[in-house]
């Protein structure tokens, strides 16, 4: 494709961002190894996205969760796709809406909107339990890798 990227249909706001053009932004993987390096590195520059009018634009034009994305956007920190860190500010009306499912108004509804990090529909909402953040996960596995063997 060839032109300006602001020519993309949908595209032009996002170049006025404050991020656009960082490469910070999305972390290369060489530059860290666990999730909670990942999060020391991104938290810093995640003020930017504070008072940033684009955050659920940018969402949309990532789709983080679809494309598996790690690093900053909209206003979240992504590991493979998933929320591991967010400003307190960010508002679940953000992220993209949801797709209505023939699982909706059940738990399991639910579940597939959270794998799909989209908002809740109105029937699923009542059945919302937070996922688990990848980052305990690790946690989980450092404290199991740091426990010693008895001795008889």
């Amino acid at each position: 494709m060839t032109g300006p990227r602001s020519s993309l249909p949908g595209t032009h706001v996002i170049g006025h961002a404050p991020c656009f053009g960082d490469p910070d932004f999305a972390v290369a993987d060489d530059r860290w190894k666990t999730g909670q390096e990942l999060v020391a590195i991104c938290e810093p520059l995640l003020y930017v996205c504070g008072g940033c009018l684009y955050r659920a634009a940018c969402i949309r034009q990532v789709l983080p969760a679809k494309s598996g994305f790690t690093g900053i956007c909209g206003g979240r920190i992504w590991l493979n796709g998933a929320i591991v860190h967010a400003l307190p500010e960010a508002d679940s009306s953000e992220l993209p809406r949801p797709v209505i499912r023939k699982s909706c108004g059940t738990a399991a509804g639910s579940r597939a909107h959270r794998r799909a990090v989209e908002q809740q529909c109105p029937r699923c909402q009542p059945f919302y339990r937070p996922g688990p953040n990848p980052l305990e996960d690790e946690d989980q596995e450092v404290a199991q890798q740091l426990e010693l063997p008895e001795v008889p």
